[in-house]
């Protein structure tokens, strides 16, 4: 009969293979992913093997960089109409190849539905359209802005592609 274990009591403590160890203390945890054995790796050299990719300690610099902004993209292309300066990019001057920027719009209604990443807004004079459900935190910002839109009955400027769904919306 195979033997049970019991759940490990105040003082005992679980060791890897499920044993336990009263009075042992716990392995110290490392800084480091464990090793890949070249043998399970079987990738081009300088690629990362599906699976097998780890994460990769960030220094201080590369923090400050980050808050900065020196790094690449995600900053915004547009500045609140009252700070930009002369010459500044506009809604007008964005106009994107494949994107429409739509400028003024009132968002009349948001709508979804118990679906992965699947809500609408309704734009006054345009009809419904599409939230990008690219990325959960895209699809949340837009809709936390295109909700405050709505809220609060301000007018915004908002990106859309040729698939019909809204990708930036900037709400002043």
């Amino acid at each position: 009969m195979p033997s049970q274990s019991k759940p490990p009591s105040g003082g005992d403590v679980m060791t890897s293979d499920g044993a336990e160890a009263s009075g042992r203390s716990a392995p110290a945890a490392t800084t480091s992913p464990p090793a890949t054995p070249a043998a399970d790796v079987a990738a081009p050299q300088g690629a990362v093997a599906p699976g097998t990719s780890a994460p990769s300690r960030v220094t201080p610099t590369d923090v400050a960089d980050i808050v900065r902004g020196t790094g690449a993209g995600g900053a915004p292309t547009l500045q609140p109409p009252r700070l930009r300066a002369g010459g500044a990019a506009t809604e007008e001057t964005l106009g994107a190849v494949t994107g429409t920027w739509r400028t003024n719009q009132y968002v009349d209604a948001t709508w979804s539905i118990e679906e992965t990443r699947n809500a609408w807004l309704l734009l006054r004079d345009v009809g419904w359209r599409k939230v990008f459900n690219g990325r959960d935190g895209a699809f949340a910002a837009l809709l936390f802005l295109a909700a405050q839109a709505r809220q609060t009955g301000r007018p915004c400027s908002m990106r859309e592609e040729p698939d019909g769904m809204i990708y930036e919306i900037y709400l002043w």
